[in-house]
């Protein structure tokens, strides 16, 4: 399930600097994510260890099936280039 707006908090990047420790133990329990801002924009995110794996893997299968059903056109296209192409958004 993705996460929703409500379970996100917003800290800007002084106020997560300052309590950073606090902010890390909030997005490693899992219940939150967190979004660090800088002069009011999202610029990060910080979610649990396990919650990234959990993405990576994900992530993993999709390409998988992406390959299978590409055929000949994807190969050489690593999940690397496609992960930071989207970053450049």
């Amino acid at each position: 399930m993705l996460t929703r707006l409500k379970n996100l908090i917003f800290k800007s990047l002084a106020d997560a600097k300052a309590h950073f420790s606090e902010v890390v133990d909030t997005a490693a329990g899992g219940k939150h994510d967190v979004v660090i801002t800088k002069n009011g924009v999202p610029r990060a995110a910080l979610i649990s260890y396990e919650k990234y794996t959990k993405m990576l893997n994900f992530l993993s299968t999709a390409y998988e099936l992406y390959l299978m059903d590409a055929g000949e056109k994807a190969l050489g296209t690593e999940l690397e280039d496609i992960l930071e192409d989207s970053s450049e958004d």
